[in-house]
């Protein structure tokens, strides 16, 4: 896969719009290509900054429901066209509250400045972490004894990386996937809890509780960030985050972070 065509679709794979395997190979190339990944961290960063600048606007509802029915129409077209290049985009409707904050930000983007070159590396990590929920990618590592994850992800990343221990019996270990978040390198922890799935992002980053809320929960301080409805809580544990995602309810979310075992 080609630098050119890669930095082509950037945009597509910051916000989770491609296909599984498109999203592996789009993977492969960044992991080893340093020019790209400064691409792509810049990439992040200016959706991020988006999406934190007019995370409140909203568009009026009669206006709402004739993109809505007009997206729609696009899609039953794109739907009988066999696509030329590689990229496969997903269906408007699970990428839709990107491409409003995309198209919102046209309108007040005079309001809107753009992050330090310090933040580029950190911003954008909550939406790549949620994508990569969203797409349910193939674990690299599938195996129920935390020796064995310990040895694939060594000299993938710069700190060990276990699976988490949790005190509820629901909870089961599915497999693991090295991945990048912006430029930095993280595992992703797959777990399954009654059928419904969580993610467990292992990574370092101080930047990404600087502007996250904080609360107690079972005597441990958990950060979290609100992302359109949703909620990745925090730990930080010897200068590492474990950041938790999934599909189950927010009280369950924050027990959960609160009680895994993450040193051991």
């Amino acid at each position: 896969m080609s630098c050119k065509l890669v930095r082509r679709h950037l945009g597509a794979f910051v916000d989770g719009e491609l296909d599984p395997a498109t999203q592996i190979e789009f993977e492969r190339h960044l992991e080893a290509c340093a020019g790209c990944q400064e691409h792509l961290a810049f990439e992040s960063s200016l959706r991020q900054q988006t999406r934190d600048s007019i995370g409140g606007v909203r568009a009026p509802e009669h206006l709402w429901g004739r993109a809505v029915h007009r997206l729609d129409e696009i899609d039953e077209t794109r739907a009988e066209h066999t696509s030329l290049i590689e990229v496969r985009p997903m269906r408007w409707r699970q990428t839709w509250p990107i491409a409003a904050a995309a198209a919102a930000i046209l309108v007040v983007g005079a309001v809107v400045g753009l992050p330090e070159s310090t933040d580029y590396q950190s911003a954008g990590m909550l939406q790549d972490f949620m994508n990569l929920h969203s797409q349910a990618l193939p674990p690299d590592v599938e195996a129920e004894a935390p020796q064995e994850v310990v040895r694939y992800f060594q000299g993938k990343t710069p700190f060990q990386v276990k699976p988490a221990q949790f005190e509820e019996p629901g909870m089961k270990f599915v497999g693991a996937r090295y991945i990048r978040i912006g430029a930095r390198p993280a595992a992703a922890l797959y777990y399954e809890r009654g059928g419904q799935r969580v993610t467990l992002l292992v990574f370092q980053s101080p930047e990404i509780v600087r502007n996250a809320k904080r609360t107690h929960v079972g005597g441990r301080e958990l950060y979290y960030h609100d992302v359109g409805g949703t909620v990745v809580t925090i730990r930080q544990q010897g200068g590492v985050n474990y950041a938790f995602f999934g599909d189950i309810d927010r009280p369950a979310l924050f027990q959960l972070a609160a009680s895994a075992r993450v040193a051991y």
